[in-house]
């Protein structure tokens, strides 16, 4: 194909582009077909917790959503705890990654989150906090993860 130059201010679409600008690598998958729960940690029944997979204009993208369940909340109050582990290599970070999301009944503090390079997804929230029962996933989002 013939490379065409475009205009200056010329919308730029992704036909014009002639490629995706979003891909969709793996679509929104649960995460108990992805590797395993630690002990006490579940998946919400009312928001299974998923993750995908996307392209977006060239960058690679890991997205979460959904909730996980914590039997016991005190479990993560100053001290962080392994959520869950994934299974394959292909879900883990080149270096270890986190955030910070919402959970119900952790006094209003946030939840720190962490996808290490084992695999694991770490939990923690700071010891004011009466502990999380529920971590909700869905602001969770990687950029080059590898």
């Amino acid at each position: 194909m013939v490379w065409i130059p475009f205009l200056a201010g010329e919308v730029v679409d992704a036909h014009a582009l002639n490629t995706r600008i979003i891909e969709v690598i793996m679509d929104w998958t649960p995460l108990a077909s992805l590797g395993t729960f630690s002990s006490g940690f579940t998946p919400n029944p009312a928001m299974a917790p998923a993750m995908q997979i996307t392209r977006e204009m060239g960058v690679l993208h890991w997205k979460w959503q959904g909730r996980i369940n914590n039997a016991n909340p005190t479990n993560v109050v100053n001290t962080t705890q392994t959520m869950f582990t994934y299974a394959s290599s292909d879900h883990r970070p080149a270096v270890e990654r986190g955030a910070e999301v919402y959970a119900a009944n952790s006094s209003h503090y946030p939840v720190r989150l962490g996808l290490m390079t084992s695999g694991a997804l770490t939990a923690s929230v700071p010891a004011a906090s009466g502990g999380a029962s529920t971590i909700w996933l869905d602001t969770f989002w990687l950029p080059n993860p590898r």
